[in-house]
């Protein structure tokens, strides 16, 4: 190969550090002959053949070494987890309707990833799907009911029965119709907007589950036992004490680890987050069983399908974690949300935690606060 591309004998330490040496030999093979037959081509081009031509292996691999070294951007399974997810929505949308929501889920994209270059607070994936999938049960529900060859025939009545099928979640169900029917009107696509009279409605409460005070302790207890294994007892205190998501504890790294002050960087919070004695052994015993496993995975939670890559523990793997527990990463984080909103102040509880104060607000309206404030009537 000449010349060779600056990048390949560190590729090669990459590759050899991380895979057996059969394995390694494959992912230089591969790539080789892929610049043998093209010299040309860009890091990203060269991800995107291996993709289409090579193994999963040798992609996880370059996928891995191109995005630590700054030369493409995150390629991963979670990516095209989610893409598949946005293409199981579009793609049952009828042709006369599809193509303007095609165009809308991609601005919001190119809004979700120019947000993300400037750091600044993005679009969910989580709220992506939950739009296409309001714009996919409109567009079946107009095309169930007469023929319908575009988005401006569509009316305000034609709304408002499409909302009244589900008046328990018509809040979201609506903000959803006005965000996509003002974007019709701005591209010209329709010249009356159907949207703008609806109402918005009451927001809707919270209605998850909350765990009772004697099933915290419970897990408390189980969770600070040294013969709980190490992952199970750090999830567990992260999301029950520090209120993390799925998210955040699984791409937790060594990197985000201070431990002058025994804090860690999440995901999305402005702000380190102090742990308390309890989470940081359960952290330290984390880092042990990494250390025992040899791996140059950056993430704290190593599992034996993540050892060899350098991506993150699957979305799953947490739930499977606290199975034995009897509850659920979800649950354990919305009764620390329930319990700082409530105690606290959703603005105060917002800052600290990155979110949305009008997301937290909802916390307040749920039957937990009418329980507590009827047990403290109780007591009175």
């Amino acid at each position: 190969m000449q010349p060779a591309p600056p990048w390949w004998s560190t590729l090669a330490t990459f590759a050899t550090a991380r895979r057996h040496p059969g394995g390694a030999v494959a992912v230089l093979r591969e790539s080789g002959k892929a610049l043998l037959a093209d010299p040309t081509l860009t890091p990203r081009q060269l991800l995107s053949l291996i993709g289409v031509e090579g193994t999963p292996n040798t992609e996880r691999v370059l996928a891995a070494f191109f995005t630590s070294r700054r030369l493409t951007l995150a390629h991963d399974d979670t990516v095209r987890r989610e893409h598949a997810r946005h293409e199981h929505y579009l793609r049952p949308i009828a042709e006369p309707l599809s193509g303007a929501v095609v165009a809308f889920h991609h601005t919001q994209l190119e809004e979700q990833q120019r947000l993300r270059r400037t750091g600044r607070r993005t679009l969910s994936d989580i709220t992506l799907t939950a739009r296409l999938r309001v714009l996919r049960d409109l567009a079946a529900h107009l095309t169930a009911h007469r023929q319908i060859t575009g988005w401006a025939e569509v009316t305000t009545a034609d709304l408002e029965t499409f909302l009244a099928r589900d008046r328990s979640n018509r809040h979201q169900r609506t903000y959803v119709l006005r965000r996509f029917f003002a974007w019709a009107r701005g591209r010209k696509l329709i010249l009356i907007d159907p949207a703008r009279r609806l109402a918005l409605g009451a927001q809707p409460a919270f209605t998850g589950t909350v765990l009772e005070i004697v099933t915290q302790q419970r897990l408390f207890h189980r969770w600070t036992s040294p013969a709980t294994p190490a992952h199970e007892r750090l999830t567990g205190l992260l999301a029950l004490l520090h209120a993390a998501s799925n998210l955040q504890i699984r791409t937790l790294t060594i990197d985000h680890i201070d431990p002058g002050t025994q804090a860690v960087t999440l995901t999305g919070r402005p702000f380190p987050t102090p742990l308390d004695p309890s989470t940081w052994q359960a952290l330290q015993a984390c880092l042990r069983h990494r250390e025992s496993m040899h791996t140059l995975n950056p993430h704290v939670l190593v599992t034996r399908v993540t050892n060899g890559r350098d991506t993150a523990a699957d979305s799953s793997y947490l739930t499977r974690l606290l199975a034995a527990a009897a509850t659920t990463p979800a649950i354990c984080r919305q009764t620390r949300l329930t319990q700082l909103v409530t105690d606290l102040d959703p603005k105060l509880a917002a800052s600290a935690l990155g979110m949305n104060d009008g997301g937290l607000v909802r916390y307040l309206a749920d039957n937990v606060t009418q329980d507590r404030l009827h047990r403290s009537g109780h007591r009175h």
